[in-house]
């Protein structure tokens, strides 16, 4: 992955003719010098405006290029007004290919439009292949296959990733939000460490996301995957939440229980104690649903090889059945009743001990907003409670035997724990009052329908005492179809189980999948490559640090942020703090240091940093020449420089120096008549 600034041509067509300047850069340091306003600045932005990444500097979408190629361009015999410019730039990737860019700055071409050729269209046009249009600085020019920042990402070997936005969307990591670490300008550039980002963009930590994209940290990529861990692990708990609830309103709806499915998702499934669906028998108490549909079954199949006995076949027996099941409703009746009442108490209970739970998290909140008081060292704060009444204010015993001393009042700190045990304590009492109105509940569902069919067994005693004793019982009818509709309905809550059981099994492997990713995870934040990556950087910029004379602090104090990858140091706010020429030196190092960590570690930086008029707040000259010998050692890396630095000193720099090319101008203007 590589960027290389080949050749660049300006050309503005005045109504005095064609003024312009073409400058060839090289890999390796380049150093543009000129005297002040010359026309440096004018070019190194022409190079990013080329590029449509003009956004780097603010969301406006007016030329940020000065009067000189939008307006007029002063001269000796009057100013000559400016008809169109342009600029063309000639890129390289680290392939080797080269595609040549132009871009209108003034003139009637929308200004959204970039020409795209293949090949060295500036230095050997008539080998370029045919121009094309792309759209910059609008809508999808990042995404679509005519955008021309989704053509130079693609052509740099970016595969930009997808982050998130204060507003939730989810978008590329725009090239306009990189580039701030590649292309320093002079006005606004050097006034934050490590670079003036633009905000406008609306994606959240930016700052992170963009230097974990350019040192292909793992971090985004752990943050992102533990997001998506917590998210489906948020979607699992729900569902088994919804499940359970709704398996045990089914449940008590056909007055049965169920028991034992825990309140959480588990990772092993069915958990030992093994989940159960019981039904309320009238002999039997409590018993479990295949049981109780064995008994049904074997019922079943008494009466289906028994005959239908006829009505008036037995009336003294079927008159002594209807008293019994008549005294069989009266006790259903009265336990029923006597049910709801002791339902209707748990809910009291559980309502009471919800208003004490509350009630204890209150009052332990105020011991808790003392102890902070105290903490920050207030001396304003009275006791919550003391050894007076609240209402008349007069002293009252704090036991029910007066013995004429006083206890001692707890503590804030003893108060806070006792509050913690209540609290522990009401919440299981809770917990038991809520499963015990459960059973209830599934108790009384069982009761009622008991009931439903002890009111229609006496219907069809009835019915068989009042019929003509040669047609066949209803009484026996009716217990058959009973009997058949009741074992169906239990089927169902049969299979409906077992279709449960299957869901939660599910659940739970879903479950324990996403434990055993939330295993793979680091710890922290960084990958332990991701804190090899880290330490370099931070050991180089305490090397270039100490050899650029910083002198706010001792060099090796400065360490590398695990939060959002910025030079930190404890207790201090570098940025506020340090002298104003150690800023700029923490940049120098911060900025060439991401150059030197990608090209040890294969990152994504590639390997490109302009820098204009870096010799800010006085920097002293010999720290200058050592940042700029650093960048000589970057040999798999362009660094473009524009600086007024006084000429003599340059040029001996460079005499003394190899591997840097010197484009210099003295005090010529860089945009002069061509033709």
């Amino acid at each position: 992955m590589k960027l290389r600034f080949n050749t660049i041509s300006i050309a503005v067509m005045t109504d005095k003719g064609l003024f312009g300047r073409k400058l060839a850069f090289q890999n390796g340091l380049n150093i543009l010098r000129a005297n002040n306003s010359r026309g440096k600045s004018t070019i190194l932005r022409s190079m990013i405006y080329a590029l449509g990444l003009e956004g780097t500097f603010s969301p406006s979408h007016d030329v940020p290029l000065p009067h000189v190629l939008t307006e007029y361009i002063d001269l000796p015999d009057g100013n000559a007004k400016v008809k169109e410019a342009s600029v063309t730039l000639e890129i390289m990737n680290g392939d080797g290919d080269i595609l040549t860019v132009s871009r209108a700055i003034a003139g009637e071409r929308d200004k959204h439009l970039i020409a795209v050729r293949e090949g060295a269209g500036i230095s050997h046009a008539e080998d370029a292949g045919i121009s094309e249009d792309y759209f910059v600085r609008t809508s999808r020019a990042a995404v679509s296959g005519r955008g021309f920042h989704n053509r130079l990402a693609s052509f740099i070997g970016w595969e930009l990733p997808e982050v998130s936005t204060f507003d939730g969307a989810s978008v590329p990591l725009y090239l306009e939000t990189i580039f701030p670490l590649l292309s320093v300008e002079q006005k606004l550039g050097w006034g934050r460490i490590p670079a003036r980002f633009p905000t406008w963009l609306g994606i959240k930590d930016v700052r992170r996301r963009t230097v974990e994209f350019l040192l292909n940290l793992d971090a985004y990529a752990i943050a992102e995957e533990r997001i998506a861990i917590q998210l489906e692990m948020s979607r699992v708990r729900l569902a088994w939440s919804e499940m359970r609830d709704q398996a045990g309103k089914k449940a008590v709806a056909a007055g049965a229980l169920l028991n034992a499915i825990p309140h959480d998702p588990v990772s092993k499934w069915p958990p030992e104690n093994a989940p159960q669906v019981f039904l309320g028998t009238e002999k039997s108490g409590w018993q479990s649903l295949p049981n109780h549909l064995r008994k049904l079954k074997e019922r079943q199949l008494e009466l289906r090889d028994a005959p239908v006995a006829n009505a008036g076949d037995n009336d003294t027996q079927t008159r002594a059945t209807l008293s019994v099941t008549e005294e069989a409703i009266s006790q259903r009746e009265l336990l029923l009743r006597q049910s709801l009442q002791n339902l209707e108490g748990e809910i009291s209970e559980a309502d009471a001990l919800e208003e004490r739970i509350l009630s204890l998290i209150e009052d332990q909140r105020k011991y808790k907003d003392i102890r902070k008081l105290r903490e920050l060292g207030s001396e304003t704060v009275t006791q919550v409670i003391d050894s007076t009444c609240p209402t008349c204010h007069q002293e009252i015993s704090d036991s029910l035997m007066d013995l004429g001393h006083k206890v001692a009042a707890m503590s804030v700190d003893q108060n806070i724990a006792f509050y913690n045990e209540q609290l522990q304590l009401s919440e299981a009492v809770l917990k038991n009052a809520r499963n015990s109105i459960v059973a209830s509940e599934a108790k009384i569902a069982s009761i009622r329908t008991d009931l439903n069919r002890l009111r229609s067994e006496v219907r069809a005693l009835r019915e068989t005492l009042s019929s003509p004793s040669e047609i066949p019982s209803i009484e026996a009818l009716t217990e058959r179809l009973r009997l058949d509709q009741r074992i169906d309905n239990l089927q169902e809550l049969s299979t409906y189980f077992r279709d449960l059981m299957g869901t939660f099994a599910n659940l739970s492997d879903d479950w324990n999948s996403l434990l055993d990713r939330l295993k793979k995870l680091p710890k922290g934040t960084l990958s332990a490559n991701d804190e090899a990556k880290r330490k370099a950087l931070e050991n180089t910029i305490q090397a270039q640090l100490q050899s650029y004379g910083f002198g706010s602090v001792g060099a090796n104090l400065i360490t590398v942020s695990k939060d959002d990858y910025e030079p930190e140091l404890s207790d201090m706010n570098l940025a506020a703090d340090a002298a104003a020429s150690d800023v700029i030196r923490l940049q120098w190092a911060y900025l060439l240091g991401l150059i030197e960590v990608s090209s040890e570690f294969g990152c994504h930086h590639p390997g490109l940093l302009i820098m204009d008029e870096p010799q800010q707040q006085s920097a002293d000259d010999k720290d200058f020449y050592q940042m700029m010998r650093r960048a000589t050692k970057l040999t798999d890396a362009q660094t473009i420089i524009g600086t007024s630095h006084e000429k003599t000193g340059i040029a001996e720099f460079v005499a003394t120096t190899e591997g840097i090319h010197l484009l210099e101008f003295n005090d010529e203007h860089l945009i002069v008549r061509i033709g």
